[in-house]
């Protein structure tokens, strides 16, 4: 039986861009349950910081999530690089629970 597991992005907007950080994740979001093994994907503000924007993915499997972020191609990370929407990103997943190589 394989064992579901999360994985989860807190974004800081940069200064002045938190609407527009706002509606680039949005998009993102909607389109994390085509990808294969992703069960369910959600944005949400911080409710103490209104810079911050956190995405919460579950995944159906460790190997499901790791087969994602092991892609070559990552638009959405891409994006909000070059679009100098964000000045911080941290991530946090399952993965030590998982027993699978970091990323």
């Amino acid at each position: 039986m394989t064992q579901q597991t999360r994985s989860t992005v807190r974004i800081h907007a940069a200064h002045g861009r938190t609407e527009e950080l706002h509606l680039y994740l949005h998009s993102i979001v909607e389109r994390l349950p085509q990808i294969p093994g992703c069960l369910a994907s959600t944005l949400k503000r911080d409710e103490h910081d209104s810079d911050l924007w956190i995405i919460d993915v579950n995944w159906e499997s460790c190997a499901a999530m790791s087969a994602h972020f092991a892609q070559p191609n990552n638009e959405g990370l891409n994006g909000l690089l070059s679009k100098q929407f964000v000045r911080q990103v941290a991530f946090d997943s399952d993965i030590e629970r998982c027993n699978l190589p970091e990323l």
